[in-house]
């Protein structure tokens, strides 16, 4: 049972619970109202506020992905290169997805680099000049060590003069009976001795030359160690008289060479202004 009061008479009728419910037309105290009031923008703010997380979450999708990745050395693709032993080898997954192999060069056909570019760390402090000069001694001690002739074109050139020069003296027949009676006919006749000399001389051409002139300048400076020996073992006889005697044929061997060279350019000009009037 509830007692209920009307506002008007003041009067009161006492009912049962289930005869009493709330007109829509009744008035509502201020609590009442402050609390109808702020439900719907309760309301409002929870869905706004359940959007932008919402919006949150599928804006920042990507980056929670990214940060999943699994961290530490990578296993999926071979190892190419020394460092990728500590970091995810980037390089290795984006060649291997291009086709790449491990032992294979770069480029299309694979007949690129292999190894990668050398690089040198200097100490802190140091300038670049000290650098360059590093790479220059590095260069020096390992040409050095390999010990290797590079050999130019005037050693190709004295190198075929010299078999050129062998062939000939081979190809010339050795006397015999029938030389020596050849010869004495000819000696008779006047002329003999310069036929015989157009018949066995050498043709000569630049390439003797280049011998010629290297032999000229290796005996050159054989004299001049030769003539310092003599002088500065003037007190030692025996060493001074040796070294005179091999200076004295030094001397000789490159008089003869000298003249043969001579002989040999002044062959090759004659023989090249032939050519010129014959072409005239």
């Amino acid at each position: 049972m509830a007692s209920v009061v009307f506002q008007g008479d003041r009067s009161s009728v006492e009912l049962e619970g289930e005869a009493l419910s709330q007109s829509k037309y009744a008035q509502m105290s201020e609590d009442e109202e402050e609390e109808d009031n702020s439900t719907p923008d309760d309301s409002d703010s929870l869905e706004e506020g359940n959007d932008s997380d919402n919006e949150t979450i599928s804006e920042g999708l990507g980056f929670h992905e990214a940060t999943t990745l699994p961290r530490g050395v990578q296993t999926e693709t071979a190892v190419f290169a020394k460092w990728e032993h500590h970091t995810r080898g980037i390089a290795s997954k984006m060649m291997a997805s291009m086709g790449y192999k491990e032992g294979m060069g770069l480029g299309v056909t694979g007949q690129g680099m292999v190894d990668p570019i050398p690089v040198k760390v200097l100490p802190p402090g140091q300038s670049l000049d000290h650098a360059l000069e590093s790479r220059d001694t590095e260069d020096k001690e390992g040409s050095q060590s390999k010990k290797r002739s590079r050999g130019g074109r005037r050693k190709r050139e004295r190198k075929f003069a010299e078999a050129t020069r062998a062939a000939k003296a081979e190809e010339e027949p050795g006397p015999n009976v029938f030389s020596f009676i050849n010869n004495q006919l000819a000696n008779q006749n006047g002329d003999g001795g310069s036929r015989d000399k157009m018949k066995y001389a050498v043709r000569e051409d630049r390439r003797s030359l280049v011998a010629y002139d290297d032999e000229v300048k290796e005996l050159r400076s054989r004299v001049g160690r030769l003539e310092e020996m003599v002088v500065r073992n003037r007190k030692d006889k025996a060493v001074a008289e040796a070294a005179t005697r091999r200076l004295n044929e030094t001397r000789k061997a490159l008089a003869d060479v000298e003249a043969a060279q001579a002989s040999a350019s002044s062959a090759v000009v004659q023989r090249e202004k032939e050519k010129k009037w014959l072409k005239f």
